[in-house]
């Protein structure tokens, strides 16, 4: 009961995404419109009654406050797993989360000091920034278990047992003992081919983690000189669309570095 007396209702419902792309769309309508004299006059005052009609209803609806508990509760719960996926990493992985954290809540520090009327533009980015923050914890801990495959296995010391292998195969005289070193001539060769991927995989994930620590601090250091979310240039728009189109390598590299923990373990039997 205190939870539902706490929440600011009114102020749920106006930072909601829907909220927020209806406003977004008024206004881009405006702009749209501009070099009509009256279409942007018009347009504003109709999304002006609809906004404040949405915040004298919608807030006290039961079936809006049962939706923001819900996710409230969801909320809870993803920050349950990403504290699970924290402990999870090594000192090192988890200090360095803990500096990107920092620099995001930063920018959510400057943009608290922005006028109310730019959470419109300002929200959108935050959120944008917080799943990019979230899949950081995934890359560290993906990164940590590709290490760990790494440090037993070596490319150079696969490649001289193969070339050893071969030339002990040049001078077998038995059929049956060939068939047997080739078995293992053709599993060698098969873990050398997972070796490689695995460390192309490697160094994506280090590139991606470098290039999310980049975007974030690049944000950072343009909050500091920005008085209005309107300063933000097409080009970080640009930036973060980017990262978001190639966030889809994160469950390709989730299924690939949970097949090579059950390959490692089937090689090691």
């Amino acid at each position: 009961m205190s939870d539902t007396h706490s929440t600011n209702y009114p102020r749920e419902a106006f930072l909601h995404p829907v909220n927020i792309g209806f406003m977004m769309t008024v206004s881009l309508l405006a702009v749209f419109f501009s070099q009509t004299p009256w279409m942007p006059t018009l347009i504003l005052t109709i999304g002006l009654g609809l906004e404040l009609l949405y915040l004298g209803t919608v807030p006290w609806k039961p079936w809006f406050r049962h939706h923001i508990a819900s996710r409230r509760e969801a909320d809870e719960d993803a920050a349950g797993q990403e504290k699970a996926r924290f402990d999870r990493l090594d000192a090192a992985h988890q200090k360095r989360f803990l500096a990107l954290k920092r620099i995001y809540d930063k920018v959510g520090d400057s943009f608290e000091g922005m006028p109310g009327s730019s959470r419109v533009l300002t929200q959108p980015l935050l959120n944008r920034m917080e799943a990019l923050v979230a899949e950081y914890l995934h890359l560290l801990i993906l990164r940590e278990r590709f290490s760990e495959y790494l440090r037993n296995a070596s490319t150079g010391a696969l490649i001289i047992e193969i070339r050893s292998l071969e030339k002990e195969m040049t001078s077998v005289r038995s059929e049956q003992l060939y068939d047997v070193k080739k078995r293992r001539l053709n599993i060698l060769n098969k873990r050398l081919e997972k070796l490689k991927v695995t460390e192309e995989k490697a160094d994506l994930c280090h590139t991606r983690l470098q290039t999310i620590e980049d975007a974030i601090q690049y944000v950072y250091e343009k909050s500091l000189t920005m008085y209005h979310p309107e300063d933000f240039d097409h080009q970080l728009d640009e930036m973060m669309s980017e990262l978001e189109e190639t966030s889809g390598y994160i469950q390709q590299m989730e299924e690939d570095a949970v097949l090579l923990s059950r390959y490692d373990r089937y090689m090691n039997v």
